[in-house]
């Protein structure tokens, strides 16, 4: 499967889009494996088609994990392309990107640190800090205006996922936080097989009303 039908499960762009708009939503964000900039053109295609306002890079391979640095000039040759076709760009965390390098580096700082602000965002898995054992929050003071969107799962005590609300996160402290992260969207995901759609639900309305 190609990077571009990555975004859409494998159906055409306007199969896919017809779907979700019909079930009464729109596709904010979407995700997709790593690709190389000669591959944009393809996936900013198949986004425009989508009306999508974000794609995210999702999970890069054990293989893909050796230098960081070139992964970040990828990201931003990537993200150029987006910009000019008016689209979002990011990457998404899971909880490898905060183990050290042998070089004693973070990974997820580097690519930071490494992307231009104009091109590459980050869309932060609350979760996988957690699992990590890494406080957003620095991050956020650190990094302002970097995340784009979160993905709000809860871990619990021994930092399996729980439906949102019933666990160890602190989302208040976190969605306070907003602007100065520069978040545009927050979803709830929840990867458990069991009721998934009712633990969406309960996350939802556990978001819906906190005050922050």
């Amino acid at each position: 499967m190609s990077p571009a039908q990555n975004l859409h499960g494998g159906i055409s762009p306007k199969e896919y889009f017809d779907t979700v708009k019909s079930a009464g939503m729109r596709i904010a964000s979407c995700h997709s494996s790593l690709f190389n900039p000669e591959e944009a053109p393809s996936v900013i295609e198949a986004a425009l088609q989508l009306e999508t306002d974000w794609v995210n890079i999702a999970w890069i391979s054990e293989e893909q994990r050796t230098d960081y640095y070139g992964l970040a000039e990828n990201l931003n040759r990537i993200g150029e392309q987006f910009k000019e076709a008016g689209i979002g760009f990011g990457y998404h965390n899971h909880d490898f990107e905060f183990f050290e390098t042998e070089e004693g580096e973070i990974p997820q700082e580097i690519m930071i640190n490494n992307t231009d602000p104009e091109f590459v965002h980050f869309q932060a898995d609350l979760y996988w800090f957690a699992k990590a054992g890494v406080d957003p929050l620095e991050y956020i003071e650190k990094y302002p205006g970097r995340f784009c969107s979160y993905h709000i799962k809860d871990a619990n005590e021994a930092l399996d996922q729980t439906t949102v609300g019933t666990g160890i996160i602190d989302f208040k402290a976190i969605l306070s936080k907003n602007e100065r992260a520069g978040i545009q969207y927050v979803f709830v995901e929840d990867e458990r097989t069991e009721t998934p759609l009712e633990n969406v639900k309960k996350g939802y309305e556990y978001l819906k009303n906190l005050d922050f």
